[in-house]
């Protein structure tokens, strides 16, 4: 029987290094590719693969960098021939303040890897997916910071990434009118417990973002199963080019 092969990027920490796990762990034919920047720093990777024999393949992921994408889609061809589902995971939200002040090269850098990064992912692996027998999908994680109606008057200072976020949200819904055999939405995890959440609380000078967190947040490993859930339950009819939240509910746009 041929394994449902995914591809999770940004998968050395946080919500991607949750999903392998999961998937490593709850599926019995699956390939997971688990798309990193650093190889050499991919430690709790390295022992998901020793857990897990011959589930999870470690492979290079640059977001943004066309050579570095293309080179992930021809190991994965040679490999398997086909791709059935990508959750994009990688990312960045490196600054936090109010557009007057946001710095135009952060601007240029969360647009540059959150954004296009996004493109060039879904172009490398295009045929791949196309290839998929079994309901192909490709789910780009986004953020509840995308939306232009629902938090936005939230003082969090979330120009850079927030606009980046919505323009992955634009991308993810064109992909998904543009291309009638492929199930595509925007997913936002909601508010997890991760290394980035730490440091945008840290940034926020509002003083509003920790009460939020201390609040809401859940672990990765929590958020996990819930995010397999909306995107393996999910269908073209149902769910293609919505903006879903992690409970499966659409947020507004």
């Amino acid at each position: 029987m041929a394994p449902r092969v995914y591809l999770i990027t940004g998968a050395n920490r946080g919500i991607g290094l949750s999903l392998v796990n999961e998937l490593a762990a709850t599926k019995s034919e699956v390939s997971i590719f688990a798309g990193v920047r650093d190889l050499s720093a991919a430690v709790e990777l390295q022992g998901l693969c020793t857990n897990f024999p011959g589930k999870i393949t470690i492979i290079k992921y640059i977001s943004s960098d066309e050579a570095v994408n293309n080179a992930l889609a021809r190991e994965i061809e040679t490999k398997h021939g086909y791709l059935d589902t990508i959750i994009s995971c990688a990312g960045i939200s490196t600054y936090m303040g109010p557009a007057a002040e946001t710095p135009i090269s952060e601007m240029r850098a969360h647009l540059e890897i959150n954004a296009t990064g996004t493109l060039v992912l879904f172009q490398a692996v295009y045929s791949l997916l196309k290839a998929s027998t079994s309901s192909p999908r490709f789910i780009p994680m986004t953020s509840g910071a995308a939306s232009l109606t629902e938090f936005i008057s939230l003082p969090f200072g979330y120009t850079c990434y927030g606009a980046s976020k919505t323009a992955v949200n634009y991308i993810s819904r064109k992909i998904h009118f543009e291309n009638e055999w492929l199930i595509c939405f925007p997913l936002a995890p909601g508010i997890v417990d991760t290394d980035m959440a730490r440091s945008n609380r840290e940034m926020d000078t509002s003083g509003t973002l920790g009460p939020i967190q201390d609040t809401a947040a859940i672990s990765a490993e929590k958020a996990a199963p819930l995010l397999l859930h909306v995107v393996e339950s999910s269908t073209r009819e149902k769910d293609g080019g919505e903006f879903l939240n992690i409970d499966g509910q659409k947020i507004a746009w």
